[in-house]
């Protein structure tokens, strides 16, 4: 879901304390319940990095994960849990595509969840057919 300064000031300053670099007007939000590939080196001309901040505001220190030959020998997925942010930073073909807050469940902030659940009863439903 798409956020912006005025929508979201809090979240948005988070992202931008995390990111002091990023001049960008893109912010996003979306809820993480599952395990997610923290993949940070350049593949076809994309890339993401990956930065993890707690719920006071204090940013964790991870290895970064950059080298390809390292992706396949470690199995680099991540899941987070209540208390704990990741923030992304992604490049599509080159291109700056802003900044995505992932939370889990039980961080997503009320204001938020209710506008995603206004905006999917407008939407149709989609089903997905499990073999």
């Amino acid at each position: 879901m798409k956020i912006t300064k005025t929508s979201h000031p809090q979240l948005v300053a988070l992202m931008q304390r995390t990111y002091p670099d990023y001049k960008g007007r893109k912010f996003y939000i979306e809820v993480q319940a599952n395990e997610f590939s923290t993949i940070s080196y350049w593949d076809g001309g994309s890339k993401d990095y990956f930065k993890f901040v707690r719920a006071d505001g204090k940013m964790l220190q991870v290895d970064s994960n950059t080298h390809p030959a390292l992706q396949y020998k470690e199995n680099r997925t991540t899941k987070l849990c209540p208390g704990l942010a990741c923030v992304r930073h992604s490049f599509f073909c080159g291109h700056d595509s802003g900044l995505t807050l992932m939370l889990c469940p039980e961080d997503m902030p009320k204001a938020i969840v209710l506008n995603d659940e206004r905006n999917e009863k407008d939407m149709p439903k989609q089903t997905e057919k499990i073999n």
